[in-house]
């Protein structure tokens, strides 16, 4: 059934993605249409029913790969990871959950995560943005900053400070107090991202008496083994385009890959990748059993994005020139790649959540 599943990702992606991933990419945005399509294809609920949040770490895995060999990192993002939000929603309001999840399984409609804010990143600690409690409710004040479709997405699930510590908030994206700051970036550009600004937002509490940090965690390490599950993805892409430029490029009459030099850094790339990837895999089966540690996810992470950094940077580096012009896939990839590196907390985040197994 999961290959059966894959097959449909990979012909919506066929149909629907790759021939319109360069114009998006310049365009700044895929279009939101895309997450509706998305939904009614059964992509967005893993092929399972719509009216509960599905836990199946192998498609989730599945989709996440086929959206990442689109060509556009952007676009997985784009709809590869409602699911992280959905679990944080599901655990701190069931009831809430129930009415909102087959809404963003059946694409009608879409959230989004706004956790990080400029001055703290993802640092709950550090956070700013404060909910004051009124007759008629909480109303929230601040500013989160890079929020992946923070501009158009129907709800927001943030994290603010309230009259007795941390809590998680859901917004209406539309509500009155917000406004939204276009942002680019160096990578992911068909991703549009956006700063937010609430001005004395109405805002629906979600939590009572902290816990909050433990509750997003289960969240982010979903979103850090998805992002592992990218970053290889992206490495395949990366060195196949590779090997097949080193076959056809000929220099002094001869192929590159008939140099022995070139051949072996390609099998050491080869190599690297093969490790990398079958650790991410065994994530991905032990997040199924529910045997998965935060240190494991972070060594998944770090060691399939250090692998994407070193196959993109030669992957550029072989094809000269032509690798560094638009819309070179090696070109993308290369941009996309430093992203990941910082994306559900950095590589230094990563070894202190190891160290803690030292």
């Amino acid at each position: 059934m999961s290959e059966a599943y894959r097959n449909d990702v990979r012909a919506f992606v066929s149909q629907h993605i790759s021939p319109n991933v360069a114009q998006w990419e310049e365009s700044g945005a895929y279009p939101p249409q895309l997450n509706q399509l998305a939904g009614e294809a059964g992509l967005l609920n893993l092929g399972h029913t719509s009216a509960v949040l599905p836990d199946d770490p192998q498609r989730l895995a599945i989709l996440v790969e086929e959206l990442t060999r689109s060509g556009a990192q952007g676009i997985t993002m784009g709809l590869g990871s409602h699911l992280v939000s959905l679990k944080a929603l599901q655990a701190s309001a069931p009831e809430l959950a129930a009415d909102l999840i087959p809404a963003v399984l059946d694409g009608r409609q879409s959230i989004a995560l706004a956790i990080t804010e400029s001055q703290a990143g993802s640092d709950l600690r550090a956070l700013t943005c404060r909910a004051e409690r009124h007759a008629d409710g909480y109303r929230l004040s601040g500013h989160k900053a890079f929020i992946c479709n923070g501009a158009r997405a129907d709800w927001l699930l943030l994290v603010g400070h309230c009259e007795d510590g941390l809590a998680l908030f859901l917004v209406d994206g539309k509500a009155a107090g917000i406004s939204h700051t276009p942002r680019q970036c160096l990578g992911w550009r068909c991703l549009p991202l956006a700063d937010l600004s609430f001005d004395n937002t109405p805002v629906v509490r979600l939590t009572q008496g902290g816990g909050v940090g433990r509750l997003l965690q289960g969240s982010l390490q979903q979103e850090r083994l998805n992002l592992a599950v990218m970053a290889s993805t992206s490495a395949d892409i990366a060195l196949q385009q590779a090997i097949a430029w080193c076959r056809q490029r000929k220099v002094g009459g001869k192929a590159l890959i008939d140099k022995s030099v070139i051949r072996h850094r390609l099998s050491e790339h080869y190599a690297q990748l093969s490790v990398s990837r079958h650790y991410v895999q065994a994530c991905v089966t032990l997040q199924a059993a529910g045997q998965l540690s935060p240190h494991q996810v972070a060594i998944a992470k770090n060691s399939a994005v250090q692998t994407l950094e070193t196959i993109a940077r030669d992957a550029v580096q072989l094809q000269g020139a032509h690798g560094c012009m638009a819309p070179n896939g090696v070109e993308r990839i290369h941009r996309d790649a430093r992203l990941l590196a910082i994306g559900g907390g950095t590589h230094e985040i990563m070894l202190e959540i190891i160290a803690r197994q030292l």
